[in-house]
Order: C-alpha cells, then structure tokens, then sequence
C-alpha cells in the first residue's frame, strides 16, 4: 500500500460519523426507555387509583342504603313506641328522636301552624 493509500484510509477513519451518532441513538433510547417506564409507573398508579375510587362509590352507596334503613327502621320504632312500652323504653335508651330534614321541614311547617 501506499503512502497516500494510507492517508486516505486514515482521514475517512477520522471523518467516520459512525461512534458518535451510535452514542447518541444509545443515549436517545435510554431517555426514551426510562421515559416508557415511567409511563407505565403512571398508567398503573391510575389504575389503583380507579379501582379504589369504585370501592369507595361502593362503601358510599351502601352507607347511603344502609343509614336509609336506619332511618325507616327508627322511625318505625318511634311509631310503635306510641302504643309499646318495650319499643318506649328503647327510645328512651338511645335517645331516638325524628328530626325532619331540610326538605320534610317545610312540608311539616304549615302543618304545625296551622289555627285552631
């Protein structure tokens, strides 16, 4: 080979873009690796997040029912606790009253008011 042969092959060898455009691509990748993971990190925390917001809806429909049944139960007992002793003695215990809510409160007002 010739002198100049080897030159030639040694200034492309210099001017190969090659190692520093890999380099980049392999830094690329991982930012983008990492970027893909915290991705995922996040769609599964929203999931938790949603599968504990319908087991929340859950316990709030059901509180919803059950302070329902609670209210129909004692207002039940305070009904027959006009007539039974047992059923007055429990009223008295616990200290059942009825307090109207805010939307039975006006119906019941000129009810009260009423002249005689």
């Amino acid at each position: 080979m010739s002198a100049e042969v080897k030159r030639a092959l040694v200034e492309s060898n210099r001017r190969n873009a090659f190692w520093p455009c890999l380099g980049v691509f392999l830094l690329l990748a991982c930012e983008h690796g990492i970027g893909l993971k915290n991705l995922w990190a996040q769609h599964q925390q929203l999931q938790q997040t949603r599968a504990l917001q319908d087991q929340n809806l859950q316990t709030l429909y059901q509180a919803r029912e059950l302070s329902a049944k609670v209210q129909d139960l004692s207002l039940d007992l305070l009904a027959v606790a006009n007539t039974n002793a047992a059923a007055r003695q429990i009223v008295q215990d616990f200290g059942i009253k009825w307090n109207p809510g805010p939307a039975a409160a006006p119906a019941a007002a000129p009810a009260t008011n009423s002249p005689k």
